[in-house]
C-alpha cells in the first residue's frame, strides 16, 4: 500500500526529477505574473538552499523547517506500511504540542530532564489518540481517512481541557538546544535524523518492521504466513503517533517556546505529501522533506518578500512534486527520458575527444 520497492538510488532520483518537474511548472505560473522564470529559479534556489555567511544561511532555515516533515512524513509512512491510510498527523500534533507544553510550563525540573518528560508526554498522547482510528476501523469497520480526518478537528477542542498553559513562555530549562545564533534549528534536527535511523533498521532489520510491512503490502499473504495483522496494525499506528506527537512537542520545545496551533509551514496532508514523495520510505523521506522544507521557505522569503509573487505558487511546485511522484507511469516516462538524454550527452561527448 503506498510502497515501492526499488534501491538507494531511486529513492534520491525520484524526488529530484519530481522537483526539477515542480519547478519548471511553476515558472509557467510565474511567467503568468509578468516575471522572469530563470530570476525567480535563481531567487528561489537563494531563499532556500544559499549559505552566503553564518549569519545569513538560508539552508539552516531549511533544515529547520525540514525537522518537522521528516517526523511527520516517517509518521504517515509507518502509517502506511500497516496498511492504514492515516491523515490524523496535524490532531496528533496538536495534542503532542499541548501535552509538551504543558509539562514545561507548569512544572520545575532539572535542564536535561525537562524537556525529557515534555517530550515523551508528547509522545503518550500522540500515541494515546493515534490508537483510536484503528481501533475504529479494526473493529466497528469506520474507515480511517474518515475517522482521522475527523478526529484533527475534535483534537483542536480536547486542548482546551488540557492545562497548556496558553500564552505562557517555556522557562529556559525546558527548552530545547539551538544550535545556531541565526535560526531556529535546534536539537531536534539531530533526534530526527536519529529516529529516522531507528526507523530503517526497525522496519527492514526487525520482525516487528517486517509485520507491519507485510500486514499492509499483502494481508492475504501475511495472514497465511502466521502474521498478526491486528497486532501489526496497532503497533504501527502507536509508532505513528508517538512521532506525530514527539513532533508537536519539538515544534514547541525547540521553536516556539510556547504553545501555538500553527506549526512551521505546516498543513494537515504534510505527512501524506512527503510519505508519498519519499515512497514511504525514510531514506526517500530524507530528501523529500529537504526539497519540500526549502521550496516552502524560498516561497515565503524570496518570491513573496523579494519579488512579490504570490506565495501559493510554492504550493503549485509542490502539488506538481506530489503527481509525478504518485504516479508510477509518469515517473517511468520521465526517467527514461531523463536518462536517455544523459547517456547522449556522454556519447557526445566522447564522441568530440580526441582518439
Amino acid at each position: 500500500m503506498f510502497t515501492h520497492h526499488g534501491n538507494v538510488k531511486e529513492y534520491i532520483l525520484r524526488p529530484l526529477i519530481a522537483a526539477i518537474i515542480g519547478l519548471l511548472v511553476g515558472g509557467l505560473f510565474v511567467l503568468l505574473t509578468g516575471n522572469s522564470p530563470i530570476e525567480a529559479f535563481q531567487v528561489l534556489l537563494r531563499a532556500g538552499y544559499g549559505c552566503e555567511s553564518g549569519s545569513n544561511c538560508a539552508v539552516l532555515t531549511t533544515l529547520q523547517y525540514a525537522t518537522p516533515l521528516i517526523l511527520v512524513g516517517l509518521s504517515s509512512a509507518v502509517a502506511f506500511r500497516a496498511g492504514l491510510f492515516s491523515i490524523g498527523q496535524m490532531g496528533q500534533m496538536a495534542l503532542g504540542a499541548a501535552a509538551s507544553n504543558w509539562i514545561a510550563s507548569r512544572f520545575s525540573l532539572p535542564p536535561v530532564i525537562h524537556p525529557t518528560v515534555a517530550l515523551l508526554a508528547a509522545v503518550l498522547f500522540g500515541m494515546v489518540y493515534a490508537i483510536l482510528p484503528a481501533i475504529l476501523k479494526l473493529h466497528f469497520n469506520i474507515n480511517e481517512i474518515l475517522s482521522t480526518i475527523l478526529l484533527n478537528y475534535i483534537a483542536v477542542y480536547l486542548i482546551g481541557f488540557i492545562p497548556s498553559g496558553y500564552g505562557h513562555w517555556i522557562p529556559e530549562s525546558a527548552r530545547l538546544p539551538s544550535l545556531t545564533p541565526t535560526t531556529k534549528l535546534n536539537l531536534g534536527f539531530f533526534l530526527a535524523l536519529l529516529i529516522l535511523a531507528l526507523s530503517l533498521i526497525w522496519l527492514y532489520r526487525t520482525a516487528t518492521g517486517y509485520e507491519v510491512r507485510m500486514s499492509g503490502d499483502n494481508a492475504i499473504f501475511s495472514k497465511y504466513g502466521g502474521i498478526k495483522a491486528r497486532r501489526a496494525i496497532y503497533v504501527g499506528m502507536l509508532i505513528s503517533g508517538a512521532l506525530a506527537g514527539l513532533t508537536g512537542g519539538i515544534e514547541i520545545l525547540g521553536v516556539h517556546f510556547r504553545f501555538v496551533s500553527n506549526f512551521t509551514g505546516s498543513d494537515v496532508f504534510d505527512g501524506v505529501m512527503v510519505a508519498l514523495l519519499g515512497f514511504c520510505h525514510p531514506i526517500g523521506i530524507l530528501f523529500s522533506s529537504f526539497i519540500l522544507g526549502g521550496v516552502r521557505l524560498a516561497a515565503m522569503t524570496g518570491l513573496s518578500i523579494q519579488l512579490g509573487i504570490p506565495r501559493s505558487i510554492g504550493g503549485m511546485i509542490v502539488s506538481t512534486m506530489v503527481i509525478v511522484m504518485s504516479s508510477d507511469g509518469v515517473y517511468t516516462k520521465l526517467r527514461e527520458w531523463f536518462l536517455s538524454s544523459v547517456n547522449q550527452l556522454k556519447f557526445s561527448i566522447q564522441k568530440k575527444k580526441p582518439s
